[in-house]
């Protein structure tokens, strides 16, 4: 009766690929660098993008980090 049960996937885009599909294919490369890198603490990453004009919360860095893993 429970065969394939699954969880219903969401249609909705997070908001670090919302904000990657906007950006040119060399500011893409930069935004993943930087979340790739271990370096950048979730918080730095968002004053940083913050102080050139992109919103991007620390959690939402955060929730992207732990999808990748």
């Amino acid at each position: 009766m429970l065969e394939g049960l699954e969880p219903l996937k969401s249609e909705r885009l997070s908001r670090v690929d919302e904000i990657l599909n906007g950006l040119d294919a060399k500011d893409q490369k930069i935004l993943k660098d930087a979340l790739n890198d271990p370096n950048w603490s979730a918080n730095g990453l968002s004053n940083a993008l913050r102080q050139r004009g992109v919103t991007l919360s620390a959690s939402s860095i955060k929730r992207h980090r732990d999808n990748k893993r």
